[in-house]
């Protein structure tokens, strides 16, 4: 009886050792605007400026370096697009926080959108209180037979 609770314990932590996901504290993000020029801005989650961080911008294609330096204290680059250069690799690191994007000359992003911290807050409440809605409605039922 003993060795099969323990070998049940052991089972259950190697499965959620394994199918845990990967931590990221900070997780870095690289967004673009419209311009003449190609403004970069770079922010960790919830929206902190990676201010002071080094980035590289590459050619997407080629991988070839194409500029490099520091972003401001509010996590904004900026640089002049190259001619025959349609797509930028952007790679911004900050005391071992890399984000990097792949822009494009034209405009735009090509990551899908992701959804604001407090909308991600509001949805993760709106799945709990269905699993407690679901949990609800199944012990009443219990209750009723």
């Amino acid at each position: 009886m003993r060795s099969t609770k323990i070998f049940t314990i052991t089972i259950l932590l190697i499965l959620c050792m394994s199918l845990m996901p990967t931590a990221s504290a900070h997780r870095c993000f690289v967004e673009q605007f419209s311009g003449d020029e190609i403004i970069v801005k770079a922010f960790y989650e919830g929206d902190a400026p990676m201010g002071l961080a080094e980035y590289q911008i590459l050619n997407a294609d080629t991988e070839e370096l194409l500029y490099e330096g520091e972003t401001d204290e509010d996590g904004f680059l900026s640089f002049a697009p190259v001619e025959g250069v349609t797509q930028y690799h952007v790679v911004v690191d900050q005391f071992g926080h890399k984000g990097d994007a792949i822009v494009n000359a034209t405009g735009g992003n090509n990551k899908p959108a992701e959804l604001p911290l407090f909308m991600r807050i509001f949805t993760g409440f709106g799945y709990l209180m269905g699993l407690a809605g679901i949990a609800m409605v199944y012990t009443s039922k219990k209750g009723n037979n």
